[in-house]
């Protein structure tokens, strides 16, 4: 009987045992149960909080004037190349950008009581880490020259930190990849002028658009190679772009990675490559580069139309019309000005305009000063007022001037005008 008792105890032992384990299990996995819903949750909430911001920046988020952005990061890309990343202070959503376009920035010099303004390209942007990506070249003296350096690049790489806070515009710009275009889009980038067009590949790459590509970087050296590595890995995962990098000016005893070449870039190198000419050509670059090369693809049959471009530099760059547009031309080739002439009421200058160029290029030409900045209409900085007479566009400015003013940089006159500079 007591070998009977102590098997019964020694049972029920067990099962009082099984039975706590089982509770304390059970408890356990509540508790695990209970993280995980709790981790769940959260990453639905952040999942839900990206789809929101994702879904309001795909809406119209731009903004009028300024709005203060803090430098959330800075990376130097190449020798005097710096990547700076900005995110909003308000800590609002971003508005979309084109790839192409660039910011508009408002900043004050140190020791100086006027704000510069200066435009920069979009390297990237990203919503939703709700970033923005510009990157700059410190712009150094010409050389032989007593010019100072650029004064706005050098603000960027010597003032702006990690941390410091500048104005910003929203993203503007003409320059902008063509979405719905589906032929070949050759990409013609020289030194920083790579900007732009880099954004323009990522997104082809990034959203997968069928279409081809060529890529030309024409560098001095690696020292000013920027974006060496993300370019390179572009083309190595995406077998409808091909890259061509041309170094001007190779250092001595370096090696060059496979598929870099030696000398300048030429319409030759780029016929050959594309082998036709049936595509859509984006151009960004210095205007010596600019200056040779889009005269050279018109006289190889690339139409007006199919030539995008924007330079970086003191200079603009003009395309020639397309037939069909028109436009009357004299023995010279200019644009019949009819004795039109701009008064400079300022300067007291009074001069006749040569039938092509603009208000400041003009102004520029007799030492009248208009300040100025992007030279293509997007930043505003060239406004000055229209005294008497008509102002007109080529093509319509992105940048809004205030009532009564023009923007000279763009601007050409209909007639005689008289401008308050």
């Amino acid at each position: 009987m007591e070998v009977v008792f102590y098997v019964a105890i020694a049972l029920l032992a067990l099962f009082f045992i099984d039975a706590i384990l089982g509770i304390v299990n059970s408890i356990w996995e509540s508790r695990l149960r209970a993280q995980r819903f709790q981790l769940e949750a959260k990453d639905l909430k952040d999942q839900l909080l990206r789809q929101e911001k994702t879904q309001v920046v795909s809406g119209s988020l731009k903004w009028k004037g300024y709005r203060r952005f803090r430098v959330s990061n800075r990376v130097m890309e190449a020798q005097d190349i710096c990547s700076f990343y900005l995110s909003p202070l308000d800590e609002e959503a971003i508005c979309p950008y084109e790839p192409g376009q660039h910011l508009g920035f408002k900043f004050q010099i140190p020791g100086e009581s006027k704000h510069l303004i200066r435009t920069y390209s979009l390297s990237s942007g990203d919503p939703i880490s709700n970033t923005y990506r510009v990157t700059i070249k410190k712009v150094p003296p010409p050389p032989g020259t007593s010019h100072p350096p650029g004064r706005g690049s050098s603000y960027f790489h010597e003032d702006l930190e990690i941390g410091s806070t500048i104005e910003v515009k929203a993203p503007a710009g003409k320059f902008c990849l063509d979405r719905h275009d589906q032929r070949p889009a050759v990409f013609i980038a020289g030194g920083i002028g790579v900007t732009p067009l880099l954004s323009m590949l990522e997104a082809i790459c990034d959203k997968k658009i069928d279409r081809g590509c060529h890529f030309f970087h024409a560098v001095r050296n690696s020292d000013d190679h920027a974006f060496a590595q993300s370019l390179k890995e572009l083309a190595e995962g995406n077998p409808n772009v091909s890259l061509h990098t041309y170094y001007s000016s190779p250092k001595e005893d370096s090696v060059l990675e496979d598929g870099i070449k030696t000398g300048f870039l030429s319409i030759d190198a780029i016929k050959d490559t594309v082998g036709h000419i049936e595509a859509q050509f984006y151009l960004c670059g210095p205007p010596p580069m600019m200056g040779a090369l889009v005269p050279a693809l018109e006289e190889a049959g690339v139409t007006s139309s199919d030539i995008l471009l924007e330079a970086f530099g003191p200079a603009s760059v003009k395309k020639k019309k397309d037939p069909e547009s028109g436009d009357q031309k004299t023995d010279q080739g200019k644009l019949n000005s009819k004795t039109r002439k701009i008064h400079f009421s300022k300067s007291d200058v009074t001069v006749p305009w040569d039938g092509s160029s603009s208000i400041l290029d003009m102004a520029e030409e007799h030492d009248v000063e208009i300040e100025s900045s992007c030279r293509a209409g997007s930043c505003g900085t060239c406004q000055v007022k229209v005294v008497s007479g008509k102002i007109s566009y080529e093509d319509e400015p992105s940048a809004e001037p205030d009532a009564g003013n023009c923007l000279s940089c763009v601007g050409m006159p209909e007639g005689d005008v008289e401008i308050d500079a």
